[in-house]
């Protein structure tokens, strides 16, 4: 939660009377003591690429605070030493000891664990280099040594290694301190948690830091590791460049994604107790096993693959974790437990909840990724759509096993799909879609954004969305290779259109309006690609990362859910500082698929019902039925119109 700005201010005010020295620090005014030009110190000794004001800031706090420690230790005489940059010595003094080294390389050379006195050194490096006896040389060498032993003192009192529970403004200058404390980011626990969490991108939540300065922290955080902790390489690089294999988490018996669980020997299913005693007809000699095998034979594509993943992967955990038992020794009554338990996670009240592992544990938010140690199964109570949906799947998983012999019975066959909660009405979908005036909005809103790639994507990707009515999974899925065009029967000109693969495996055509193509083709240009579709390669995405435009490789979908959701909101702060509340309230709630509910809402105005199921890809008419079969706002003015007319006085 963004912490207000006043509330933010007193953080900072707090911990920032707390800044602390570090190693580098010292290393970084020591450079500079001995003349190492500011920038190339910075660079060397803070962050590489730091601005050259906030060097100089550092530089003048160092002062200030080495300066107050040698007060506090009754050093008077060592304040205005400590400011003094004495830098390369003149060039007459060079001239008569070229061949003498520097004090500082006596001192390493000679006495690198600090057994001689100041005085005692400097006697040492006269007696080893007589031509250095100019009496200016003298002089500098002896400041030079007291700069030098004065910061070693200092060293040992102050000089601390940064450590988790250290707030951020102890160890950054104070307008970065303040953006990362905005972000709910206190610590530099905060700051190694956000980005293990989050990879790469964890600074787009962040006010006013971009990637550069974001890649400087963590190369700060890096040089501290010994410290704070290694980062994991998700926070080093984007994960397109990252093998699948080193996002994967340490291999544990605990809630962890199906890749990284594993189960005790005992109960990881080779010796389940419904395990069928005939010849089994798949590879597989572990419940593990035999879930990857129904995967690679039943799940046709990528979102059919997450789906049925997800609910083997819940069902996998609860047994071992919570049942104490494999997956392939479930019993009817093992199942009738976890239905239940399905129904009442996250929306029973913990004083009433009577299982081993409190609902906390398997919660984490949404779009959470599975290399993160936060992650977990479920992001929040299921709907009773959801739990049924899950039945289905669990129950065609089990259906399966039996049928390849893996398993002996089904045990879901004899437990009924009954769920906790409320059916969706009908007329659900219609709820959760924009209405013309919230839609025309959102248009004006869009050409108010900054011009930037994200900017532009977006200004494709609503009006795509809108049109076409597809999913989440469709739209990252769109290859330009899939548009074709026709010529016009009754006129001059060309209609585009799209193929889709949708559910089920099933292709279908989708038309592409000419204002949908316009703005398509203002998109490839800003991505350095050709504007006309045919003439770029077919595998190219029609919505690209924007950290790599040119690239075949598809948008991630939580990627664009997440963007589209960060649209949404934002339009709706800009609308409700309109006083248009309720409006810009309902706007937060948007998600990708109520541009698909809205196609359907607006197009039941003036379409037929079996185009509308067309261009949705809905197996089922009844399921486009939801959006003709009830008219609210009509009835809704009927109804006033006929009530204000009979409650009116004199009617």
């Amino acid at each position: 939660m963004v912490l207000p700005s006043p509330l933010a201010n007193q953080a900072l005010t707090a911990f920032s009377s707390h800044r602390k020295i570090g190693r580098h620090h010292l290393a970084f005014y020591r450079a500079w003591l001995q003349g190492l030009d500011l920038k190339v110190a910075a660079d060397r000794y803070l962050e590489s690429g730091l601005d050259l004001r906030l060097a100089r800031a550092t530089l003048g706090w160092i002062q200030e605070a080495l300066t107050m420690a040698a007060r506090r230790y009754g050093k008077h005489a060592l304040v205005r030493l400590l400011r003094l940059p004495l830098g390369p010595p003149p060039p007459e003094t060079t001239i008569a000891a070229t061949s003498a080294p520097s004090l500082e390389d006596f001192r390493a050379a000679t006495d690198p664990d600090g057994f001689y006195s100041e005085a005692e050194l400097t006697a040492l490096y006269l007696d080893a280099h007589p031509q250095s006896h100019d009496k200016q040389a003298r002089h500098r060498a002896r400041l030079i040594a007291r700069q030098l032993a004065t910061l070693v003192w200092l060293e040992d009192l102050l000089a601390t290694d940064p450590q988790p529970q250290d707030s951020v403004a102890a160890w950054f200058d104070d307008r970065l301190a303040a953006r990362l404390i905005l972000a709910s980011i206190g610590t530099l626990g905060d700051l190694l948690e956000r980005i293990r969490t989050h990879g790469y991108r964890w600074w787009v939540t962040v006010p006013r830091l971009g990637e550069k300065g974001a890649t400087r922290l963590v190369a700060w955080l890096s040089q501290h590791a010994s410290s704070l902790g290694n980062l994991p390489a998700q926070g080093h690089a984007p994960l397109r460049s990252i093998p699948a294999t080193a996002l994967m988490r340490p291999a544990s018996t605990a809630i962890m994604p199906l890749e990284s669980f594993v189960p005790p020997a005992a109960i990881d299913g080779s010796r389940g107790l419904n395990r069928s005693l005939g010849r089994c007809q798949i590879d597989a000699g572990n419940d593990y096993q035999a879930i990857q095998a129904w995967l690679r034979a039943r799940a046709l594509s990528p979102h059919t693959e997450r789906a049925y993943r997800r609910e083997a992967e819940r069902l996998l955990l609860w047994a071992v974790l919570e049942r104490g038992l494999a997956l392939s020794s479930l019993t009817i009554d093992d199942v009738t437990a976890y239905r239940d338990w399905l129904g009442g996670l996250a929306q029973t009240p913990p004083e009433r909840w009577t299982w081993r592992i409190a609902q906390a544990e398997w919660l984490a938010p949404r779009s959470t990724p599975r290399w993160s140690p936060s992650w977990r199964p479920f992001e929040g109570a299921l709907s009773a759509r959801s739990q049924v949906h899950a039945y289905t799947i669990l129950k065609s998983l089990f259906e399966w096993l039996c049928k390849v012999r893996y398993l002996d019975s089904n045990p879901w066959e004899a437990v009924a799909a009954r769920y906790t909660g409320t059916p969706s009405s009908p007329s659900f979908e219609v709820t959760h879609a924009f209405t013309r005036s919230h839609w025309r909005y959102l248009i004006g809103y869009l050409g108010t954004l900054p011009d930037n790639d994200a900017a532009h994507r977006m200004r494709f990707v609503i009006p795509f969305a809108y049109a076409t009515g597809l999913r989440l999974a469709e739209l990252v899925d769109a290859r330009l290779g899939r548009l074709y065009s026709m010529p016009l029967k009754d006129e001059l000109g060309v209609r585009w259109m799209l193929k889709v693969l949708g559910k089920g495996n099933r292709w279908r055509s989708v038309p592409m309006p000419a204002m949908v193509m316009d703005a398509l083709r203002v998109y490839l240009t800003r991505r350095g690609l050709d504007p006309e579709p045919g003439a770029n390669l077919p595998d190219a995405p029609l919505i690209a990362p924007l950290v790599a435009r040119d690239s075949l490789e598809p948008l991630d979908p939580s990627t664009l859910y997440k963007a589209m959701r960060g649209f949404f909101k934002d339009a709706a702060h800009s609308l409700g500082q309109q006083g248009h509340l309720e409006d810009a309230r309902k706007i937060e709630l948007a998600t990708t698929h109520w541009l698909r509910h809205t196609r359907g809402s607006h197009s039941a105005e003036t379409m037929p019902i079996n185009l509308i199921q067309r261009l949705l890809g809905h197996a089922s008419v009844a399921t486009t039925g939801i959006y003709t079969s009830t008219d609210e706002e009509s009835l809704y003015r009927a109804l006033d119109e006929t009530v204000s007319a009979a409650l009116r006085p004199n009617a």
